[in-house]
């Protein structure tokens, strides 16, 4: 099937695609094609493994979307016990095939292998892949903001980013740094309210509750030992949403379910690592952040389609070339 007709049935499938790809445009779809999988020498995959982790259809269409371009028969895993309701577009089914079980023959026929999931299962995967085809992992990441100008303006972009999709994907935020984080939370607090009213959480499971419940609790018994490094703010009646100040500058991976830390500015960010993008506010340009993706605060869960996650270009990480 030619470049031209695969992009007629992808954006025959945008309804479905762009809530999690972003726009699709004829125009950027055939130049990033030519830009990165084009030429004599380049050899596209026939068959790309995709092994799908997480609570979010986002990372399994954005793989199958990078596939599809390429022409490639596209074997998703999906996990067993999330993404139940996932459904592939009908003009891009006859390139996929989907299971929730890995079949013993995909590996072995596999051109190109992408991965999403732990640091654990990326290690676990490629071990499995063959040496001489294209092995991309994308494993545990976490997104944080650094907002200068904390505004009540700031506080809604924030709910947002940290509200959508429950701080289950890789981009959420899980940390915000402020010069003075404390005076942030009750701007914070009246935003995820508001936030909460218009997109309410969902229920939890008894471990998730838990363990926001135990952090809350952990958080009142610093409050109480040192008031001047500790502040709490949280859903009355609920865990649909909580905020801790902690007056440290370190980075932590939250219970998830829109729970987020303030903190102070660390001396420099160059030690973060894992980190899957940050947001600004106001934004700028800046290349002394360590970080694949730099954005406008209230736009974590909005990647532009094709982008480089992690830093690697979508389709020529999945392409090998030949030459003379």
């Amino acid at each position: 099937m030619t470049l031209s007709k695969r992009i007629d049935l992808i954006l025959a499938s945008r309804e479905q695609l762009e809530p999690f790809t972003g726009n699709l445009t004829r125009n950027l779809l055939e130049e990033t094609f030519l830009r990165e999988a084009s030429g004599t020498t380049a050899r596209l995959p026939k068959n790309i493994v995709h092994i799908i982790s997480g609570n979010t259809p986002h990372a399994a269409f954005q793989t199958l979307l990078n596939g599809v371009l390429l022409g490639a028969q596209n074997l998703l895993k999906l996990p067993s016990q999330t993404l139940l309701d996932f459904e592939i577009p009908n003009p891009l089914q006859p390139f996929v095939e989907v299971s929730r079980e890995l079949p013993a023959h995909w590996i072995p026929k596999a051109d190109a292998m992408v991965v999403f999931g732990s640091d654990n299962t990326i290690r676990h995967f490629q071990s499995l892949c063959p040496l001489e085809i294209p092995f991309v992992g994308h494993g545990h990441r976490i997104g944080i903001a650094i907002i200068d100008e904390p505004t009540p303006k700031a506080a809604q972009l924030a709910a947002r980013d940290i509200g959508l999709f429950n701080q289950s994907g890789c981009l959420s935020l899980h940390t915000i740094y402020l010069k003075d984080p404390s005076a942030f939370g009750p701007l914070l607090a009246e935003a995820m309210t508001n936030f909460e009213e218009q997109d309410p959480r969902g229920p939890l499971s008894l471990s998730e509750a838990g363990a926001i419940t135990n952090l809350r609790e952990e958080t009142r018994y610093l409050m109480a030992q040192d008031p001047k490094s500790h502040a709490l703010w949280h859903s009355p009646r609920s865990t649909a949403w909580t905020i801790i100040f902690e007056n440290n500058s370190r980075l932590a991976l939250s219970p998830g379910n829109r729970t987020i830390f303030l903190r102070p500015m660390p001396d420099n960010f160059s030690k973060f690592r894992h980190l899957s993008g940050i947001a600004l506010h106001p934004y700028e340009e800046r290349s002394n952040l360590p970080s694949p993706r730099i954005f406008p605060l209230g736009e974590a869960q909005s990647p532009p389609a094709l982008w480089p996650h992690d830093g690697i270009l979508p389709l020529a990480s999945l392409v090998r070339h030949q030459s003379k």
